[in-house]
């Protein structure tokens, strides 16, 4: 009986341990570019709205018809010369990125179709939400 007890309190612990490990993205590192990715569940997006302050840009995948959250998107940052900075599977619902100020191109892919953007990053952050519906994928122009 102890012996069960034991196992069923490992199990709970883990599964807390699990479920907060969800609730808290972690920042990550990639050549030197800072970034989060999560927002699955209301617990993990407030966790992602509170270290927004720490990122220049904030990206949001959605799908526009449903408003669902989109999380299955490859992101590619790169930078002018087309060296890709950054690249992440499965990324989303939110992205945030601390990147150098300067011009960056975005590519982001899901469902056969890739969004190109173009984006200047300043001294004020930048937010974008793509919607894989009823959103063109070519580059509208520099986003600034």
């Amino acid at each position: 009986m102890q012996r069960a007890l034991a196992r069923a309190t490992l199990v709970l612990a883990a599964c807390f341990a699990s479920h907060a490990a969800f609730a808290d993205p972690t920042p990550k590192q990639q050549n030197g570019i800072s970034y989060v990715n999560g927002g699955v569940g209301e617990e993990e997006q407030s966790a992602m709205r509170a270290q927004r302050a720490d990122y220049n840009l904030l990206l949001t995948f959605a799908t526009k018809q449903s408003g669902a959250y989109r999380s299955d998107v490859q992101l590619d940052i790169m930078d002018t010369k087309g060296n890709t900075l950054l690249s992440a599977a499965n990324s989303g619902p939110m992205f945030y990125a601390k990147l150098p100020a300067g011009t960056y191109r975005i590519s982001a892919a899901a469902e056969g179709k890739v969004f190109k953007r173009s984006v200047r990053i300043g001294a004020a952050p930048k937010e974008m939400t793509l919607h894989w519906e009823n959103d063109k994928p070519d580059d509208p122009g520099l986003q600034e």
